[in-house]
């Protein structure tokens, strides 16, 4: 941890008025919006309500009409927008809003359902889980000192000794690409090197193209704004990391209960697949022909799961090509040289 002493300039404004900046309606529609659309998935997936019922329409409706109305405020309302759309109207940070939101939904979908792939379809432990998404988990989100330095330092010196991001950015989308690709491969027989080997892509991926991608939107905007641009960078990051966990994971509970119903018959077939959803600890328990059709259940719902985080990385790569590369200041008179020049040509612009 480090201490930074930074002097900041004197405000003259009241707690009142500081108070009044928040931007309350775009941050409540927003709230409602995401709470309702998990709501709705949360009462299909896991309380066994039909897509048909009221309940699960209704919320899901609400979750579009609050979505329509944050856009709303935060377009023609709101003073200090929590999502200023002036800024998402720009080439880049409109892209690099769009790689996070991708790169996060990838990232936590993988956490939530490789697990799930360890645990019923090769009937691995928790723990013998946990040895695999280990190394994922550290890439992924830097924890401790020697992954920090190998994926955040390394990629943040290159850039800042090369002045250049475009294609480790690139590099970075492709290896989520190529993680994924790999891992919608496996099934219960695929080699445990084969297992290391595919997450560490991911996790390569997801740490460099975070921080090449921050200093990208950075790069793009006035001084003035690098507060704002970094806020929508968190805002897209954190809305990806819930809905690729949420919509994962009503992906395979549909694709699991059809599969499920077609394999198992019988006057105890409903509570067997009751069973085998909520918990698979019951699987190794199971008489050997309902056994292996629930792991090739699981299989099929997770291989469906796996093939959607294919897409959404090639989506990722395609929303990673147009960030522009500006030039990477070293020192604070080329950031204020940068901020003339930039000034310059929007006057020029608007004139």
């Amino acid at each position: 941890m480090f201490k930074v002493n930074i002097k900041l300039p004197e405000t003259q404004q009241t707690t009142r008025q500081k108070l009044a900046r928040i931007d309350y309606a775009g941050s409540f529609t927003l709230v409602v919006s995401v709470g309702s659309l998990l709501l709705g998935l949360s009462l299909k997936t896991g309380e066994d309500f039909e897509w048909s019922d009221p309940v699960v329409i209704g919320l899901l409706c609400l979750s579009g009409a609050f979505a329509v109305a944050f856009v709303s405020v935060e377009a023609k309302w709101a003073s200090e927008p929590v999502m200023p759309l002036r800024l998402l109207t720009r080439r880049t940070p409109l892209f690099v809003a769009l790689s996070n939101f991708c790169v996060s939904g990838n990232a936590f979908a993988m956490l939530y359902n490789v697990p799930l792939y360890f645990s019923a379809v090769r009937m691995n432990s928790a723990s013998e889980a946990g040895k695999y998404l280990w190394i994922y988990n550290h890439k992924s989100h830097a924890n401790g000192q020697t992954t920090s330095k190998v994926f955040i330092y390394y990629p943040t010196r290159m850039m800042r000794k090369t002045g250049k991001l475009y294609w480790l950015t690139l590099c970075s989308a492709t290896g989520v690409f190529v993680s994924a690709f790999l891992i919608s491969s496996w099934n219960e027989s695929t080699h445990k090197w084969h297992l290391w080997l595919d997450i560490i892509f991911g996790g390569f991926g997801m740490s460099s193209l975070i921080t090449s991608t921050l200093i990208a939107l950075i790069a793009s905007v006035d001084k003035k704004d690098y507060a704002v641009a970094t806020g929508i960078s968190y805002l897209f990051r954190t809305t990806g990391q819930v809905l690729g966990v949420s919509l994962s994971g009503a992906l395979i509970q549909a694709v699991l209960v059809s599969s499920l119903r077609k394999g198992i018959q019988g006057p105890d077939a409903e509570r067997i697949i009751q069973s085998i959803r909520h918990s698979t600890a019951i699987i190794p328990t199971l008489d050997p022909s309902l056994r292996e059709i629930a792991i090739q259940s699981y299989q099929r719902a997770l291989t469906t799961v796996f093939t959607c985080q294919v897409v959404l990385a090639i989506l990722l790569v395609l929303c990673c090509t147009p960030i522009e590369e500006n030039p990477l200041p070293g020192s604070h008179e080329e950031q204020e040289q940068q901020e003339r020049l930039r000034r310059e040509r929007s006057e020029r612009g608007t004139a």
